[in-house]
């Protein structure tokens, strides 16, 4: 067997008996694989380094067709985020996105990077809605389905005084044709500038800006719905909050 050495971060975990883990870890250079880890959840340091949400230096046996892992080092720990429903939540569907994302090596070690940025702008306290739909856009960049933004994407005029955003034809319109395009929603001076400065910035600049609490939630219905559809999937995980959100509002109400 090869031994191989990769960083990573744990993106999911599974207890297979009292004593074996089998851990998803996405990888700067081999992608994202499974990798069985016997004998960690007695393992002091390998209990930790193979706890969700870590990032790390692996050691790896690689078999004809798996991996197993043979020692770990920690780089860094984000798990103090399961210490808080919201953060962890959005955390959490920033690991699904980024999973569905990893299609090759080459894009898995760019989307690892940019999920990187994103869980330590989390771990600082930065607005995690604003966390969670920059990471969005970006990572719909990252994996080539970047929205159109340089003038109307239906008649190609630079004149867009009144912005709107199409679904139908990712990326901005202008009034006139928007006209034609029930489903396209109105974006503000200040969601705009969002979105361009999440596009123009380098991963690690993304998450650096912020935004009033109405721009926001329409940047963040924006970049929420154009990933899923350039993904072609329904993520569920930002629902939970909503509904804890509506609950905690009647109870306080009454």
């Amino acid at each position: 067997m090869a031994l191989i050495r990769t960083k990573g971060l744990v993106i999911k975990e599974v207890y297979v008996d009292d004593a074996d883990k089998i851990i998803t870890l996405m990888t700067e250079d081999i992608g994202k694989i499974s990798v069985s880890a016997r004998g960690a959840r007695k393992n002091g340091r390998q209990a930790y380094g193979t706890q969700i949400l870590t990032y790390g230096q692996y050691i790896l046996y690689k078999g004809r067709n798996s991996y197993s892992l043979n020692g770990c080092d920690i780089l860094t720990s984000f798990f103090d985020l399961a210490n808080d429903l919201e953060r962890f939540t959005y955390a959490a569907h920033m690991m699904e996105l980024a999973s569905d994302a990893c299609t090759d090596d080459q894009t898995t070690g760019r989307v690892l990077n940019l999920l990187l940025h994103g869980l330590n702008a989390l771990n600082k306290g930065r607005e995690p809605m604003l966390i969670s739909s920059a990471f969005s856009m970006k990572l719909a960049q990252v994996c080539g389905y970047p929205p159109h933004v340089t003038s109307c994407a239906n008649c190609h005029t630079k004149e867009l005084k009144t912005i709107y955003f199409s679904f139908k034809k990712c990326g901005f319109i202008c009034e006139v044709c928007a006209k034609n395009d029930g489903d396209a929603l109105p974006v503000t001076i200040g969601t705009a500038k969002a979105i361009l400065h999440v596009l123009c910035s380098d991963q690690a600049g993304v998450f650096s800006f912020n935004l009033s609490s109405e721009n926001l939630e329409r940047f963040s219905d924006i970049s929420n719905r154009y990933i899923a559809e350039r993904f072609d999937k329904r993520y569920e995980k930002l629902n939970y909050l909503k509904e804890i959100r509506q609950v905690s509002y009647h109870l306080g109400g009454e």
